[in-house]
């Protein structure tokens, strides 16, 4: 079973994991995989919005144009495991 790193919960993480052939260690270390993965992948969309900011700001943009950037981050936040 081939798994792709995507942002997932905890409980999709919990899934696949449920479905992992071999001992407890295998399980954890794939846990552990899939953690890093996402959460990898949410700090790489987070630079993301904050490059932006920072392009935006540069370019004379007011704190009001820059809150849905903002919105963005704390949403990406909430989603780190």
């Amino acid at each position: 079973m081939k798994i792709k790193p995507a942002v997932r919960t905890i409980e999709e993480i919990e899934q696949i994991v449920s479905g992992v052939q071999g001992t407890w260690v295998r399980r954890r270390n794939a846990k552990t995989k899939l953690i890093a993965w996402s959460n990898e992948l949410v700090a790489k969309d987070i630079d993301i919005q904050k490059s932006m900011i920072r392009k935006l700001k540069a370019e004379g943009a007011t704190n009001y144009d820059l809150r849905p950037h903002f919105a963005e981050i704390t949403k990406l936040e909430m989603r780190i495991l």
